[in-house]
């Protein structure tokens, strides 16, 4: 587990320790080391109360103090830090009424979601409290505690249970899963943003067309948009689109039964779409309702359009309606065929004769990690980039 730390992190849990309180490492932290996925952030915990942490770190930012939580400044970097506690009585499908303050990370465990997140270390040895280890090994994710409350106390924890799957590939604990379809309509009791917040982190991952099945089994979409929607041909969803809100318009348009000119107002109001980004979704729809596969409407297209307007309408026409399309615009654009997987091995030379045009060839291999992911192979590209001479 030492591998796992960066210096500053264990010198946080020893000046813990030299004031006589524990500290420790919690949460998507160590559940990430467990599962290979680099670590970004780290959460900590300590049973010191939070004004004994402010009267340690002096730079520091109250973000929830009547919960515990406090965020400290050290050596550059700021870190979350929450007091162990007991929490009860959700009045507002969301917060706790009552918080007590305790001692034992076995005990502060009991009030976390999953137990996957409910792993802690103390700078020597895990804490695993609820055998989410055990989950991890087996792809898992499982409720702590009560499956008949502990949605209806905080009901995110459905869609963070969703973004887990997703994120993990797990599967979902059987319990788990009744007490989700059971509970599932109580997510309208959450605020849009905090919907949307973890809507968008499904979308990013990289499994997310079985988490798309499953909230549409949940009739997720008719909750939130308050029609009757339902998706059909999920499986065949693109996945080479990158921006949330291009990638959620093929989702209403090329797999729902909403109607056409409804999609536009549901993404401004439902999901809060910004003018910017709904002006580039009418672009693609238009492009879409005017399709021709010819080199005229490809020609029309790149003039008129950014690079990234043009291949995203490209990406999308290749996945929904003529898959041959893509090849002729890439051979417009830079007079060859794309790469196919067994070219990796042949110079640079060979392939990109008599192009002068060093953007363009940049553009290519970014439209490369798009169109080809098993190629994304960051020694590959670079020695790609090294070797072209134009």
């Amino acid at each position: 587990m030492k591998k796992f730390f960066n210096y500053k992190v264990k010198e946080l849990i020893n000046i813990f320790s030299k004031n006589n309180f524990k500290c420790y490492v919690v949460g998507g932290a160590i559940r990430n080391y467990l599962v290979n996925i680099k670590v970004c952030e780290v959460d900590l915990c300590t049973n010191a109360h939070p004004k004994h942490i402010k009267s340690i770190f002096k730079k520091h930012i109250d973000i929830g103090e009547r919960f515990g939580c406090i965020k400290i400044y050290f050596k550059g970097d700021w870190f979350e830090i929450t007091t162990l506690r007991i929490e009860k009585d959700y009045l507002d499908f969301r917060h706790a009424n009552h918080i007590e303050f305790i001692d034992s990370p076995q005990i502060d465990s009991l009030r976390r979601d999953f137990t996957i997140n409910s792993i802690y270390y103390d700078g020597n040895k895990l804490i695993d409290p609820n055998s989410g280890i055990h989950d991890i090994k087996n792809k898992l994710i499982r409720l702590i505690g009560d499956h008949n409350v502990r949605f209806k106390e905080d009901p995110l924890r459905m869609l963070r249970c969703i973004r887990f799957k997703s994120k993990l590939n797990f599967n979902i604990e059987f319990k788990t899963l009744l007490a989700l379809k059971h509970d599932f309509n109580l997510i309208t009791k959450l605020s849009n943003q905090k919907i949307l917040e973890e809507f968008k982190k499904i979308l990013n991952d990289s499994n997310f067309i079985k988490s798309i099945h499953l909230l549409n089994s949940l009739n997720f979409f008719s909750l939130i948009i308050n029609e009757n929607i339902k998706l059909f041909d999920i499986y065949s969803l693109i996945s080479s689109l990158n921006d949330f809100h291009i990638k959620l318009f093929c989702i209403l348009y090329f797999h729902s039964n909403i109607q056409d000119n409804l999609i536009f107002h549901v993404l401004k109001n439902n999901f809060t779409i910004n003018k910017k980004n709904l002006n580039e979704v009418k672009k693609i729809h238009s492009y879409i309702k005017i399709f021709k596969n010819d080199k005229i409407f490809i020609k029309k297209m790149v003039q008129k359009e950014s690079y990234k307007t043009s291949l995203n309408i490209i990406l999308i026409l290749s996945n929904y309606i003529d898959k041959n399309i893509s090849k002729k615009f890439y051979k417009l654009l830079w007079g060859y065929e794309p790469l196919k997987f067994k070219h990796i091995a042949i110079n640079t030379q060979n392939f990109v004769k008599n192009k002068k045009d060093v953007i363009k060839y940049n553009n290519y291999l970014i439209t490369l990690l798009h169109i080809k992911p098993s190629l994304n192979k960051y020694k590959t590209l670079k020695h790609l980039i090294n070797n072209f001479k134009p």
